[in-house]
This record gives structure tokens, sequence and C-alpha cells, in this order.
């Protein structure tokens, strides 16, 4: 009978052949082959004598935050992290775009690009999709989230609404903290240029700040793209 034997860093067979997380160490005589589960990723091994056995990696919560200015690459990069997920949930916080002819057809260029078999979800309401578990998420982006958010507050007409903005910021915050799932997000950095002239763009632009700084916190890794680059921060 094959020797299955499991621990942090993966699993070995018979004490020769070593199964990782992300790939496997061949051995003469043993035939391994994997598929991409939702569980994570599964080993199906035949021993040399005949025994057959499987394993599967345990999935843990991971979270990438993608910032960098305008046209800096970040959905692009995004996309190509999750690109091996057949199954992404792609979750567009900026609306369909049918109000805005330019903004329609950049939407249309980003589906035309992104794998047809990736969902859709148009929304801001992040809670729930991050509370509940299942296939990776996308979001594109944290910045057109807060600028929804802020309209739907009325912080614009009610500055002093922007208590309720700050608590959206807070159970976003929590709930990407706690994920089960596979998520990757896009932010805008927007505080490195001049300081805007009028309250609103500047509250906009500290609160901006706000969401990046505290979702960069409870992620377990930060990138900064620039002139289609990445650099890991």
């Amino acid at each position: 009978m094959a020797e299955l034997v499991t621990g942090p860093d993966g699993a070995v067979v018979d004490g020769v052949l070593r199964l990782g997380r992300d790939g496997t160490v061949g051995v003469e005589g043993y035939e391994v082959s994997t598929v991409r589960t939702p569980h994570g990723l599964r080993y199906d091994v035949r021993t040399p004598d005949g025994s057959s056995l499987s394993w599967t990696t345990p999935v843990e919560s991971q979270r990438t935050l993608i910032l960098g200015g305008a046209r800096s690459g970040k959905s692009t990069e995004a996309e190509r992290l999750l690109a091996d997920h057949p199954d992404t949930l792609y979750v567009a916080t900026g609306g369909d775009g049918s109000a805005d002819p330019e903004w329609a057809a950049r939407i249309a260029m980003h589906r035309a690009r992104r794998p047809s078999t990736w969902g859709l979800a148009e929304t801001i309401d992040l809670v729930p999709l991050l509370d509940s578990p299942g296939p990776p998420l996308l979001v594109d982006c944290l910045t057109l989230w807060l600028a929804r958010t802020m309209d739907a507050c009325d912080v614009w007409a009610s500055p002093d609404r922007v208590v309720e903005v700050e608590a959206e910021i807070a159970a976003l915050a929590a709930a990407w903290s706690r994920t089960p799932r596979l998520v990757v997000a896009v932010s805008n950095e927007v505080g490195a240029g001049v300081v805007p002239a009028d309250p609103g763009t500047r509250l906009y632009r500290d609160l901006m700040g706000r969401v990046n700084t505290t979702i960069a916190h409870h992620s377990t890794t930060v990138l900064w793209c620039i002139a289609g680059r990445t650099v890991p921060l």
C-alpha cells in the first residue's frame, strides 16, 4: 500500500514523491496528474505497485491589492494573476456605462480581453461577495466603489454624512480581511498629485487614501503598477 504523509508544506508519497502547493517533484515510476478544483489543486497519483491515491492542497485565503495611477497597467496585471482560474468572478464597480459612450467603450474593451468563462457582477455591494465562499474575485475597482458609495451617502451635498462612508470602508476592510476566497482588487493612487482646490475633491482624495491604506494593511500582497511594470510593496 502506498503511504501518504501530509504536512504544512505539502505531502509526500512513499517518502520519495513530493506534492507541493503549486507543483510536484517527479519520481520515476509514479504517474501524477493534477486538476484545479474550488478546494485547491488535486493530485491523483498511481504508484509503482499499482496503488492509487489522491490529495488536494488546502486553499489559503490570498488577498492582493494592486495600486497605481491611471493607465498604469493595474487591470491588466490583475487579469494576468487570475488568468489560470477559469471560474473567476469579475466584480465591476463602475456600472454598465449606458449613460456615457466613452465609458461604455472602455467597458467593452475590458470585456473583450477577459476569458469568456469568467462571470460578471456589476455591484458595489462587496461585503456579501467577500463573506461567501466561491471562486476567485477580481474587484475592479475600489476607486469607483468609493465614488459610488459617496454618491449613495449623498456626501457631496451633506459632508457631515462622511461618517456613513467611513463605516462602509470599515465594513469592507473587515470583510476583505476574513474572506475565504482568493481575491484581487484594483485601486487608483490619487494622492501623489497637487492638493485639490475644492473641498469635495479633497475629501474624496483623503478617503481614497484611507481605503487604500486600510485594504493594504489587510492584504497578503500589495503591488504597485507604473508604466506597465509591477513592483511589490
